[in-house]
């Protein structure tokens, strides 16, 4: 397949992704392929760019913050997530004022998660409980916020508990149907069968 000349020139035009680029101009599925490679394989990568810019950032400051060369972050942007090691994703994180969650282990069951989720909730409205105290000036924005969070919290319960509830009717609701469309199918053919008999 030929490359026209002005397939490589800027087009001006906007995507709002690269899948949405390749999907405008249909690129080979060989080729879709490869970039989702990529992509699944530099997603440590691209967040530690994002961490940079979203702190405003240039490759030479951070560099100088975490105490390399320019070419040394360069290159490491441009690595692939299994070049990285633990030091220089922290060392980002340091350096940006960014958080990062790494977990070891099997994966967490729902109900394990949901108590996890849980425990930090409590940790953190607890931190909320006591900086109250200690400022008075925050009393009444934090106690707004507990009851913003009570109301979001029901909320969250009731709709989950609704979804249960209609996982649990909804089949009953097909079974009765299929019995009444049963119940119909005999009836009919009970008639057919009895004006059959009254026409002979």
């Amino acid at each position: 397949m030929k490359t026209r000349m002005d397939d490589l020139l800027p087009s001006g035009r906007k995507y709002k992704s690269v899948a949405a680029l390749m999907e405008a101009h249909n690129t080979p599925g060989e080729i879709r392929e490869e970039v989702q490679k990529l992509a699944a394989s530099t997603r440590v990568v691209d967040e530690l760019c994002q961490m940079r810019t979203r702190a405003g950032l240039t490759q030479a400051q951070i560099a100088e913050r975490i105490g390399c060369t320019q070419s040394r972050i360069s290159k490491l942007e441009g690595s692939v997530d299994r070049d990285l090691s633990l030091g220089e994703i922290f060392d980002y994180v340091k350096a940006t004022g960014s958080q990062i969650s790494i977990g070891i282990g099997k994966p967490l069951t729902h109900v394990q998660s949901v108590k996890a989720h849980a425990a930090g909730i409590r940790k953190h409205l607890r931190s909320l409980a006591d900086l109250a105290k200690k400022h008075d000036e925050l009393e009444s924005e934090i106690q707004a916020f507990f009851g913003e969070a009570f109301f979001n919290l029901l909320h969250i319960l009731s709709e989950c508990h609704g979804a249960l509830e209609r996982e649990r009717v909804e089949p009953e609701l097909e079974v009765f149907s299929q019995r009444e469309e049963s119940d119909a199918s005999s009836l009919a053919a009970h008639d057919f069968q009895k004006n059959r008999a009254t026409a002979s």
